[in-house]
């Protein structure tokens, strides 16, 4: 596995009703050594929380406050420097596309969360913000 240590100590977000998920991707995340985790089981409690700026974002889309595209857009209208990925059961290409037409970095299918998989995503969205810092 490539070395995280930029996001390593950075807070990340996991915005999900289903805590089976969270708890799953929780472990992913801390096999990966990532230690600055919290869960949310709203949308709303992350929007009211942002202001702990996480460095990163999985989000859900299907939560009964408010959908993962209403959340994406007002982490990004606010803080449009976190990285966003968003997650779902449902291979639907329509709201893969608005995620992304929304800033979201990346899609990632429930059913495909693997710890290689996470890591690959986590890893393209560090060398996208290093570029962009860069630049």
């Amino acid at each position: 596995m490539l070395n995280m240590n930029t996001l390593m100590n950075k807070r990340i977000f996991l915005v999900d009703d289903d805590p089976y998920w969270t708890a799953i991707l929780q472990r992913i995340l801390s096999d990966l050594n990532h230690t600055d985790i919290i869960s949310f089981s709203t949308g709303s409690e992350c929007v009211n929380n942002l202001h702990l700026n996480p460095a990163l974002v999985f989000l859900d889309y299907q939560m009964d406050d408010m959908n993962g595209i209403e959340v994406l857009k007002r982490i990004k209208a606010h803080y449009p420097g976190i990285g966003v990925i968003f997650c779902t059961a449902y291979e639907d290409l329509a709201v893969a596309i608005d995620a992304m037409e929304h800033g979201s970095y990346d899609y990632l299918l429930k059913g495909n969360a693997t710890i290689k998989e996470v890591n690959s995503i986590v890893e393209a969205l560090i060398a996208s913000q290093e570029s962009v810092i860069i630049k």
